[in-house]
This record gives structure tokens, sequence and C-alpha cells, in this order.
């Protein structure tokens, strides 16, 4: 008869296994993922074990997806029926995160807000990080900045204590230099930029991100031969280019070549505008729309229409920032009434943005 395993042991196990993902170490996390499955077989009975390993499990195809080329595929939550705090802690933060990466960034938030009244019965330092990161990049999403700010860098002072955690510092200053480049200040994002790039080699995906993140900080201040050159530096990491970021990449790179009138621009935007179908990715659905109708096949109605499906996902930022776009286009033809027109839609949503409201 086989002694039963001691659901302690395989509850620290688990424990292991949430760090290697905090640390993003996949392999480690595969590996141990699969030992903790053939030990629960043989477990002593622990609902409370069961659950931990059901979240855990959740959050580790979270961590596959991540940097698949595969659009995201959850639509159901994970549920538990302990009332331990801290796995009500990683329930409310787990799925968070499901919203999260179906892009219901608000809906993320009031999750994430509710496992942070929960946070006190977290223990592990490098736990709270991650959540702090989380919640700071769900902030980031709906231009919060100020939050976002102060929650990434209360994970940045935890996990630079520890050289594991070295690529997640760089994601947590990936979005601190997307923040700069948002409220304009490009000479502070390029200098972020430009430090983290040092310690990013041992890392492809991040490192072609950082590349990614300048080519849109030059594109930002319409560098657009300059920013043309960072896209194709990004794609041509196999990291990057297997990555779901890579049709965002894709899709800007085309925009750039539209823009110069380059022979193999609209080639590379049908590749983009399919990808962005194939994903779901409705922003960049709509951005390959308005610039197909501005550049390609000019079209005032469809660009309207691009407009309105960003608005319609609460994407005011990007609706904003389109319409400038828009706006400055229109202004050069002299057709001032529709630059005028889409001023105001770019007014609008900078309004907009800045308030939480609901999904």
């Amino acid at each position: 008869m086989r002694t039963a395993i001691s659901a302690a042991m395989v509850g620290a196990k688990c424990a292991d296994w949430y760090s290697f993902m905090i640390a993003r170490e996949i392999d480690k996390s595969i590996a141990i993922k699969e030992e903790i499955t053939m030990m629960l077989s043989d477990m002593e009975e622990s609902d409370k074990v069961l659950a931990y390993y059901s979240l855990l499990e959740f959050r580790h195809q979270l961590l596959l997806q991540e940097s698949s080329s595969e659009s995201y595929s959850h639509s159901s939550v994970v549920t538990i029926q302990q009332s331990d705090p801290f796995l009500e802690f990683l329930y409310y933060f787990m799925n968070g995160q499901n919203e999260f990466y179906q892009n219901r960034f608000k809906s993320a938030i009031r999750l994430y807000v509710k496992a942070e009244a929960l946070l006190e019965h977290v223990t592990d330092d490098y736990e709270r990080a991650e959540f702090y990161q989380r919640i700071g990049e769900g902030y980031y999403r709906i231009n919060q900045y100020t939050f976002a700010v102060s929650y990434l860098e209360m994970a940045l002072a935890i996990f630079i204590k520890d050289e594991s955690y070295r690529e997640k510092v760089l994601y947590a200053e990936l979005v601190l230099a997307a923040i700069d480049t948002e409220i304009v200040r490009y000479d502070e994002a390029e200098i972020r930029y430009q430090r983290i790039m040092k310690d990013s080699y041992d890392f492809p995906y991040a490192h072609s991100l950082i590349i990614r993140g300048i080519g849109i900080n030059r594109l930002r201040q319409n560098l657009q031969e300059e920013a043309k050159n960072y896209m194709e530096r990004a794609l041509a990491i196999p990291e990057h280019q297997d990555s779901i970021v890579s049709i965002k990449t894709k899709a800007d790179l085309a925009f750039i070549k539209l823009r110069l009138k380059e022979e193999d621009a609209e080639s590379l935007l049908l590749e983009a505008e399919k990808l962005a179908f194939e994903q779901g990715n409705i922003e960049y659905q709509a951005r390959c729309l308005i610039c197909r109708h501005l550049h390609v096949t000019p079209d005032e109605e469809s660009v309207n229409k691009g407009v309105q499906m960003l608005i319609h996902d609460e994407l005011y930022f990007d609706a904003s920032e389109v319409c400038e776009e828009i706006t400055y286009f229109y202004e050069k033809r002299g057709d001032f009434e529709l630059a005028l027109k889409y001023m105001k839609i770019a007014r609008d949503m900078n309004v907009l943005q800045f308030t939480l409201g609901s999904d």
C-alpha cells in the first residue's frame, strides 16, 4: 500500500511553481507542473491544495499564452469553494488577469481592487510585487497613469532585489517608458529605453519589445524613417515574430510605409488586416480600416467607421491618437471641415480617456 503524499508537501511544490511563473521561467514551470500533477493522484485529501493547484494551473496557461502568437482563448473564469483568504486573493487576482487578457481592462481593475483588499494575506514579497505589476499594467491600459506609475514603482522596488527577476524589472520599466511616451515626455522615454536596452540581451522577447517601444517613441515624434527602422529590427527577432504582439508591429510598420509611399506597404497592410481579424484585435482592425481608407482607397465614411469601432470598445486613447492623425491628414489636403470634425472628436476622447466608468 502506497503512503499518501502529504498535502503540505504538494502545497510547498505549488508555491515553488508559482515562484517560477512570477519569474517567467517557463521551462521550469512546465517541468514542476508535470511533477505536481503526478503527485496529486497520491496526495492525502485536501480541498485547499486542489483549489490552489486549480488557480495556479490557470495562471500557468496565461504564462504560456503571453509569449505565444495565438490569441487569448479563455472564456470562463476560475472558481473556488474555499474561504481561505489567500485563495480568495488568488481567485480575484487570477480572474482579473483573465479579464485583462480579454481586453476588459476596467473589469480587470475591479477584480484587482478586490484582490488588493486581501493583500495582507500574501506573505511572499515577490508575489506581492507580481500583484503590483499587474495592477499597474491594468491602470496603464485605462490611462490612469498616476496609479500605474505608483504600483509599477512598488513592484520594481521589490524585483530589483533579486537577480532572478531581471526580466520582470524590464517589463515594469517598459510600461513606465511607454507612459512617458504617451504623456509626451519623449526624451525621458528614450533615456529609459536606452538604459534598459543594455540589460535586455539575455531576454530576446523583452529586448524586441524595447526596440518596438523606441520605434513607437520615434513615431509619436513623427520621425517616420527612424520608427520604420526600429519596427523592422523588432520583427527580425524570432521571439517577436512568433508573438501575439507581432501583429501590432506589422500593422504599425505598414502604416509608416503607407505614409512614406513605399511599394510593399499595401501587401504588409493586407497581412496585418488578416492577422487582426484572426486574433480578434478590435484596436488594430480599426486602425487598419482607417489607414486603408486614408491612404489606399480614400473613403471618409469608412474612416469614421474605424473611429467609432475604437470608441465603442472604449479605446479612448487610441481614438484620440488616430483622430489627431486624421485631422493632420485632412488639414494637409485643405479639407478643413473634416479636419475640424476629427479635431473635435480627438478633444472629446482626451476627456473620456481619464474617466474610469464601467465596461
